[in-house]
């Protein structure tokens, strides 16, 4: 089914997104799996990877008799990214392993969206520009399948579909469509490792494409100093450049006062691709992660304590520990409430910010409906809500909040959910990003109301039916 006009100019926004820097996608593969429909192997969920570097995820592949899932070059089948666009919305895209099919939905063929910033964006804080392209209707869902017991007798098992999904980097959730998203990466970040100031030195260290031109990537910059802010730019040409095999690096030192934090924007022909803060270890905005860390140098036990998932006993109890740690730090005064034997049904936490809004948080190191713990928050956060009505506290704001050491992909069965209920939810790439974001003096009631605006927002969204685009007719 030929594309529409309004098919062509969704695809021509992507592409003219990423144009300025497109050369520097030279990495550029393809990870899918499929299964067996009517004898053709039918892709359920794909990827297209833009990278300028390579990839992290294997090349490999793996068939049974119903199942097959690949992960490839582009260039191992000659193909281009606009070439593979337009076999994918044609229904058929080449692979080392023979041709794979993306049906069309019969009545409106394929659909689209494109997402300039996608979410993703903010854990990984990154620019991800994403195309997901979405065709007929699937039978591949999140639970059990008779397929997991084929995977099973194969001679490299899988337990589940899910387990093999995730393995070739789709994640661990199956929509109601077949669906493919084409992921342009950043193409110029930063080198955290060697990213540092020291003796009121800031080192800052760039990674950029190797196709890209050097003079077309800047550095903006906030060096964040108590109550005030000091702003500037860096043009590419005042760097120190090497190339290697994979990126080029540009490195430069700029004087800093003490104890600033430096905050920047890596920017390619005037475009943000990623940020990054730079601190001295040794010093601290934050009097209240100083403290922290004349116990806990460097937050390593926190960061174990937040890193746990699937487990139970104590090392469940060391999560809510590590949380109650995590969100002091960020200006919240926590209460353990569910850390004794004898309190073990009440909820995890309870936070309070400095003008009173309140969090309920239930933590869990797996799953969010694993023990009923989604609907046990639920229930126990519209108790407190009654109570605090009840003592003429309608004024006071409760978010009802669940922590999972577990990822965003490992949780996308659930998350639809939650949301749907008004429930915010942390994952460990949350985790990861707040214990960055302790090393400056945080507003925690500002945090409160940043995550109520999330929550109400992502709560409309799911509870909404818009439906996409029409790709073609």
């Amino acid at each position: 089914m030929p594309l529409n006009e309004f098919g062509r100019k969704v695809i021509a926004n992507f592409i003219a997104a990423i144009e300025p820097w497109k050369s520097g996608y030279e990495k550029n593969s393809f990870a899918y799996l499929a299964v067996k429909r009517d004898g053709r192997f039918v892709i359920s969920q794909g990827t297209l990877w833009l990278n300028s570097i390579d990839s992290k995820i294997p090349f490999q592949c793996f068939e049974t008799e119903n199942v097959c899932a690949e992960h490839y070059k582009l260039t191992d089948v000659d193909r281009t990214v606009g070439q593979c666009i337009e076999d994918l919305c044609e229904g058929k895209i080449i692979t080392p392993r023979g041709d794979r099919y993306f049906d069309g939905d019969p009545v409106e063929g394929h659909k689209a969206l494109f997402t300039p910033i996608h979410p993703t964006a903010l854990q990984s804080q990154s620019r991800v520009n994403v195309l997901r392209l979405t065709g007929d209707r699937q039978g591949l869902h999140g639970g059990p399948s008779i397929l997991d017991w084929e995977l099973r007798s194969s001679d490299t098992p899988y337990d589940t579909v899910q387990e093999l999904s995730r393995d070739y980097g789709l994640g661990g959730l199956f929509t109601d469509e077949l669906s493919v998203e084409v992921i342009a990466t950043s193409v110029m970040g930063f080198d955290g490792d060697n990213c540092i100031i020291s003796n009121e030195t800031a080192k800052i260290v760039v990674k950029l494409a190797n196709k890209l031109d050097v003079n077309k990537a800047d550095i903006g910059f906030r060096e964040i100093k108590p109550n005030q802010i000091k702003r500037g730019r860096l043009r590419g040409s005042q760097f120190q450049w090497t190339k290697t095999e994979t990126m080029q690096l540009g490195a430069l030192e700029m004087p800093v006062e003490k104890a600033a934090i430096l905050h920047c924007y890596a920017l390619y022909n005037n475009v943000t691709q990623t940020h990054w803060y730079i601190s001295d270890p040794r010093t601290s905005q934050n009097a209240r992660r100083v403290v922290f860390e004349s116990f806990d140098t460097g937050c390593t036990i926190l960061s174990e304590f937040l890193s746990r998932s699937r487990t139970k006993g104590q090392d469940a109890r060391d999560l809510e520990i590590g949380v109650a740690w995590l969100c002091w730090m960020l200006g919240f005064n926590p209460i353990q409430m569910g850390s004794t034997a004898r309190t073990q049904d009440f909820s995890d936490l309870i936070l309070a910010t400095p003008q009173g809004q309140l969090v309920i948080v239930e933590c869990t190191t797996g799953l969010l409906r694993a023990d009923s713990k989604l609907s046990k928050l639920i229930a126990r956060a519209a108790v407190v809500r009654m109570r605090l009505d009840q003592s003429n506290n309608q004024h006071l704001k409760l978010l009802p909040v669940m922590v999972s050491t577990l990822t965003k992909d490992e949780l996308q069965a659930d998350l639809e959910q939650a949301e749907r209920l008004g429930v915010g939810v942390l994952t460990r790439e949350d985790l990861d990003d707040l214990i960055k974001g302790t090393i400056i003096a945080r507003n925690a009631d500002e945090l409160f109301a940043a995550a109520e605006r999330s929550i109400e927002e992502k709560r409309t969204k799911s509870n909404s039916s818009e439906p996409e685009l029409p790709l073609s007719q």
